[in-house]
């Protein structure tokens, strides 16, 4: 049977481009990014089976794999490499790394994240085949194997993409009369008391919604508990402590409030978040330590996996040979001394021992973790974070200070944090893989293929979005939050410069303790006092809405899937015309058509929106 073609390779490589240019601008924006293993399997199936006639089962994996590694490598690159950016906006480091240092560290991180899989595939997808799950390597398999429902299904997709991109270009579609430029759909309506006569706390009060289609559609996806929680921290952050700080800061507005306290009470949630995700972890890390280079038996399987498959691959259980794995972690280690730019060969050794010892460690935890809750609850950010700690201090420890400290210590956590990133999404396709009989080696080709191609993609990608929208407020009209980046410029600079807010993050590491007590998910609180409450209203309404349609999951995972694409590839668009200069940039002179009416229009449609999405699901159930 036909796997690793052409045409699969080829199919792989155009959707890791497009889907991960869309997760980057999504993570960007929301934080977060969502998986593309089920939509990339679809369209790879109406590509390949449907249009061309002959597409196989396992070459349709092997385009997932290229689709999802991409979208890894995305979420490696915008939780880090905007952090050089915002540190040189905001004065604290004259350097900024060029394009083809940001494809070099890429080309590492991706390196190891695919090869480290190799020695750990085989005793958590295949020994603890009964013991962890893997949800999202699963459903796709089951995707994959019903291929005619799956292709039916691309309707939902479809249309989600076509509502979704029909509703972001009216919201960039612009006139100009006069000598100024009009906007006839807004991306956001907020609606505040300041204009009231009330007592001053209240005047701090504001509700504000994105009104992005993709954000909706992340709600659909994670669904309503993760909604609620990131709800709730957004909530307690703009209702109940900006109008506190506002009774002593009367002079502040809701928003200088936010940036100069309650960011800095977020970063403290998330670092609760990130402590309480090591504790939690630290048995499995244990265990992998103890049980590093131990061949386990063989379980007993109570459950045929491979039930219903009429073909054999003898194959399935081959990964790419040992000693080609570490020749491509050597090729890694060699690439990396010379772009690590400490200067001693001691530090550089050191920092080398440090990185690769936690890349394999939390490659093995980062494969656990995704087998037993998914991949949309991986701590990317906090192991990140446990890694950047690490190396700082081994920096700090060899003489390492200042500026020269703390772009050591970015370079080295975006290696990092690509490597934890395509570990944890390898294990999730290498799962799917396993459970349609694909050969993993293979998977393991591709998957550094595409880590690589979309690696130059992606490095030119951040480029363009730091010229078009930047991510520092102040700097540009409409920047893009990047929280994660946000949140390693600041540790990078704490730990080797001491300027930060102790007292609003260690306010914020109470308020963490106390949600990890209420049973909440630390991390996605912390996001959500982290992030403008703009954001987390449209990801809690999505999940509500998720929730009240009792309908096939896939079906809610397509729809939401095309939203998100809709919105976020159609952004990208938008984001080279305007560097193209064919499109005007945003800016604040920019007139509502309608007025102050303009907002109210933009609240309606996007009501019309969610209105369509329901009819679309709703009259198409069985």
């Amino acid at each position: 049977m036909r796997e690793l073609t052409l045409r699969a390779v080829f199919l792989g490589i155009i959707l890791g481009i497009v889907l991960s240019g869309a997760n980057a601008y999504l993570g960007l924006k929301a934080g977060m990014t969502v998986a593309a293993s089920i939509p990339a399997a679809v369209i790879s199936m109406l590509v390949l089976t449907k249009l061309l006639k002959n597409g196989t089962i396992l070459e349709n994996n092997m385009v997932q794999t290229m689709a999802s590694v991409a979208q890894a490598v995305a979420a490696g690159v915008i939780f880090t490499v905007p952090s050089f950016f915002i540190l040189n906006q905001t004065g604290v480091i004259n350097y900024v790394p060029s394009y083809w240092m940001i494809v070099l560290l890429t080309f590492i991180g991706s390196l190891w994240g695919v090869v480290f899989m190799i020695f750990f595939r085989k005793p958590h997808i295949v020994d603890e085949h009964d013991v962890l799950p893997y949800p999202e390597g699963t459903a796709c398999a089951e995707v994959l194997k019903t291929g005619q429902k799956a292709t039916e299904n691309a309707k939902f997709l479809l249309w989600g993409f076509i509502i979704s991109a029909i509703f972001k270009i009216l919201q960039n579609l612009k006139l100009k009369f006069s000598d100024k430029i009009y906007k006839i759909v807004e991306e956001n309506f907020t609606f505040s008391l300041g204009n009231f006569n009330l007592p001053i706390s209240l005047k701090k009060f504001t509700i504000s919604i994105d009104l992005l289609p993709a954000l909706f559609g992340v709600g659909m996806i994670v669904g309503l508990r993760i909604g609620v929680m990131m709800a709730t921290g957004a909530l307690i952050a703009w209702w109940v402590i900006i109008p506190i700080i506002g009774m002593f800061q009367p002079d502040l507005s809701s928003f200088q409030i936010y940036k100069s306290y309650v960011r800095y009470i977020g970063i403290g949630v998330i670092i609760t978040g990130a402590i309480f995700s090591f504790i939690q972890f630290f048995p499995i890390i244990l265990k992998v330590v103890l049980n590093f280079g131990k061949e386990e038996s063989k379980v007993s399987f109570v459950k045929d996996p491979h039930k219903g498959l009429w073909y054999d691959n003898p194959n399935y259980s081959k990964d790419l040979p040992l000693p080609v794995g570490l020749i491509l972690i050597l090729i890694g280690g060699i690439v990396f001394f010379f772009v690590n730019p400490v200067s001693t060969v001691l530090g550089k050794f050191l920092s080398f021992l440090v990185l690769i010892i936690f890349a394999i460690l939390f490659t093995a935890v980062s494969s656990y973790i995704v087998g037993m809750v998914g991949s949309s609850n991986q701590p990317v950010s906090a192991m990140t974070i446990s890694t950047l700690i690490a190396v700082a201090l081994t920096l700090k420890f060899i003489g390492l200070s200042g500026e020269n400290g703390i772009v050591a210590v970015l370079i080295l956590s975006v290696i990092a944090c690509i490597s934890l990133a395509i570990a944890g999404d390898m294990s999730q396709d290498l799962k799917t893989g396993f459970l349609v009989k694909a050969t993993p080696a293979n998977q393991q080709i591709v998957g550094i293929i595409s880590a690589v191609v979309s690696s130059f993609f992606l490095s030119y990608l951040i480029f363009v979005l730091n010229n078009v929208y930047g991510f520092v407020p102040g700097f540009s009209s409409n920047p893009l939050p990047a929280p994660q980046a946000n949140l390693i410029a600041t540790l990078s600079q704490s730990i080797f410069q001491g300027d930060i807010k102790w007292n609003e993050i260690i306010v914020g590491m109470f308020l963490g303790l106390i949600a990890r007590m209420l049973g909440f998910s630390v991390l996605a609180f912390g996001v959500g006092v982290y992030l403008p409450l703009s954001l987390s209203i449209p990801i809690l309404l999505g999940g509500w809405f998720a929730n009240l349609l009792k309908n096939d999951e896939e079906k809610k995972v397509l729809i939401g899937s095309g939203l998100i694409a809709g919105d976020t590839i159609l952004g990208i668009i938008f984001v080279f015309l305007i560097a193209s200069n064919l499109l005007p940039a945003p800016s604040d002179t920019d007139v509502p058509i309608l007025g102050s009416f303009s907002p109210y229009l933009s609240l309606i449609l996007f009501i019309v929106l969610i209105i369509l999405v329901h009819k679309l699901i709703k009259g198409n159930s069985k």
